[in-house]
């Protein structure tokens, strides 16, 4: 048995960690603390918030040897062994750990150090010196008041904790008890409008599998605050963070935009208990979480699961099917306002998440492609090409559902490109030409071609970038726009420029990233999008400008907006409803 006792210091933000164990053979002793977590594939590097870290065997002193940043060992000793060390938390994120005197969170890669050859053994947890007036929520199976264990190394780090003041709100959805854990300051809301909504969204992704779910109980634990947003997946239960005023509001009819955002973030994080925790790639079977994991397969895991976390909205009725195609059509209009689609394959998106996709920089827009959101957009032509070429008897549903039979049959990970195989002979479907250029090219996918399969027509206009693309009943033309080619961060007189796209009006006037714009043709510039507004295609624009702290200047000519944002109209109901509901 390897056992942890953690006790809180709110004040200060750290978490004292006892660890102890037996040792009965003559090998070295050697503890590490994983440098990811499953899900952010990014290395974090986790051990650095090791504030102090010491050793003991049979009560006497032992020296402890660190052997890399996140590694310890310590010679081969007989006996008992205690290892006190206490780690920094102040991270509100759903992939670390944060201490407060309001409230507790950790994520278990980040807090429990793993003792080498031990990870089968089973491991206990003893939370102490909780305040009284807080609760716990968490999936670990619990033994007593705050006492914990799991079956092994890998359970325990799997299902995260919360504690604080939380309010927890109960359902069953298929029979399975759902529990939603609120946590943070919010107003009041509609808790029935939430509760029901969510559990149409978990019984409509359920039913999608005829297995049983991967799962007796789930949790989500939600923590709402101050423009904050983010989730990640665990076995039986989710860490989610939004914004408070995304809860929905009492007498609310259609969901607005915020709670339409809420809603996707549950059912991204809940689709997840079954792509990419149960079906995953042969790189995670098992994850080695001391190094990164590589895969071109995380398009199918993460875009899969982005294609259908809105889908499941307008399939369990929580959005009407025209609020659907509005979301779509944003992301379309994202993936093709991307200039890095025509120079990074989605393939390549997938392998290079750990140094590209997670660690963006100025020039990201141009050089990448995010396997989220175009593989979203590669799962809709793949679920309705299949469905399209069976004649409806297939669709994606048809061979995610095989999927998680053969995963629930085995328990083993899908080999590199073996999941575009396995697509086409569940289907029976020829695809190697849709896949060869979907994951392995930087062509446009044919958007338009299935989408006009469902009854849905995509037009692309050449509108300002801040319209985000949409739903419409009608498709109109528009006139000539002139669009700036640049993100800027607004100040009260002047912008900064945070991504200067390849191509447009600034690049081509030799605007710089984190160039501060002072004046358009001699005028302050504090409010640069009304400012902007005013000029036509091919105007000249004198631009003064502090690169540096030298003042400088440039003329910039208006080029016309590219036709890259996307309108969505309905051309056959039928088809549409079939697509969203058959």
């Amino acid at each position: 048995m390897i056992n942890y006792k953690i006790t809180p210091s709110p004040l200060d933000h750290e978490w004292h960690i006892l660890l102890k164990f037996t040792q009965d053979d003559d090998f070295p002793i050697e503890i590490s603390l994983p440098n990811w977590t499953p899900g952010s594939y990014l290395i974090r590097d986790f051990s650095r918030h090791i504030t102090s870290i010491d050793a003991s065997c049979n009560g006497v002193p032992v020296r402890l040897d660190q052997i890399a940043k996140n590694c310890w060992r310590a010679a081969s000793i007989r006996g008992e062994w205690q290892i006190c060390y206490t780690v920094y938390a102040f991270d509100l994120s759903v992939r670390g750990s944060f201490l407060s005197t309001e409230r507790g969170f950790f994520d278990g890669s980040c807090l429990f150090l793993k003792v080498e050859g031990t990870e089968t053994l089973p491991h206990r947890l003893e939370l102490t010196g909780i305040p009284p007036e807080w609760r716990i929520a968490t999936t670990l199976p619990e033994t007593g008041r705050f006492v914990f264990q799991t079956a092994s190394y890998a359970e325990l780090i799997d299902r995260p904790v919360e504690m604080g003041l939380i309010e927890f709100l109960d359902f069953e959805a298929a029979g399975i008890p759902h529990t939603i854990a609120l946590s943070g300051i919010y107003p009041d809301f509609d808790r029935d409008r939430l509760v029901s909504d969510i559990k149409k969204i978990c019984e409509t992704e359920l039913a999608m599998f005829s297995s049983p779910a991967p799962f007796q109980k789930y949790l989500f634990l939600l923590h709402v605050g101050d423009h904050i947003y983010g989730g990640l997946e665990h076995a039986d239960s989710t860490a989610l963070l939004a914004d408070r005023h995304s809860l929905p509001l009492f007498d609310m009819t259609d969901a607005d935009d915020a709670y339409t955002t809420l809603l996707g973030l549950f059912s991204h994080e809940y689709f997840h208990a079954w792509n990419v925790k149960s079906i995953k790639p042969a790189a995670f079977a098992p994850y080695d979480l001391d190094k990164e994991n590589y895969t071109e397969q995380l398009w199918a895991f993460e875009g899969i699961t982005s294609y259908y976390d809105d889908l499941f909205l307008a399939r369990s009725r929580t959005i009407a099917p025209e609020s659907y195609l509005n979301l779509l059509a944003q992301g379309i209009t994202r993936v093709q306002q991307t200039r890095g689609r025509l120079r990074q394959t989605l393939a390549e998106s997938s392998f290079t998440a750990w140094n590209k996709f997670y660690k963006p920089d100025e020039n990201s827009p141009n050089a990448i492609v995010s396997y989220y959101q175009k593989g979203a957009l590669a799962a809709l032509c793949l679920d309705l090409l299949i469905r399209n070429k069976s004649g409806g008897r297939h669709s994606l549903d048809t061979v995610m559902d095989k999927l998680y039979r053969e995963w629930a049959d085995t328990r083993t990970g899908i080999p590199e490109k073996h999941w575009q195989i396995r697509c086409q002979e569940i289907t029976g479907l020829d695809l190697e030409d849709f896949f060869q250029k979907a994951l392995y090219s930087t062509e446009d996918l044919p958007l338009a071609e299935c989408l006009a399969t469902a009854g849905v027509k995509l037009t692309f206009l050449p509108l300002p970038r801040q319209h985000g693309g949409g739903y419409a009943e009608h498709i109109c033309p528009v006139p000539p726009t002139g669009d700036f080619g640049a993100r800027f961060k607004q100040n009260a007189d002047h912008i900064v420029l945070t991504h200067v796209f390849n191509g447009g009006s600034a690049e081509s006037a030799a605007l710089c990233p984190q160039d501060k714009i002072i004046a358009l043709d001699g005028y302050a510039c504090t409010d640069f999008a009304a400012q902007w507004a005013r000029y036509h295609v091919n105007a000249r624009i004198n631009i003064h400008f502090f690169r540096a702290g030298i003042l400088r200047q440039t003329v910039l000519t208006v080029q016309a907006a590219a036709a890259d944002t996307a309108i969505l109209h309905i051309t056959d109901r039928n088809l549409l409803e079939n697509w969203l509901f058959g």
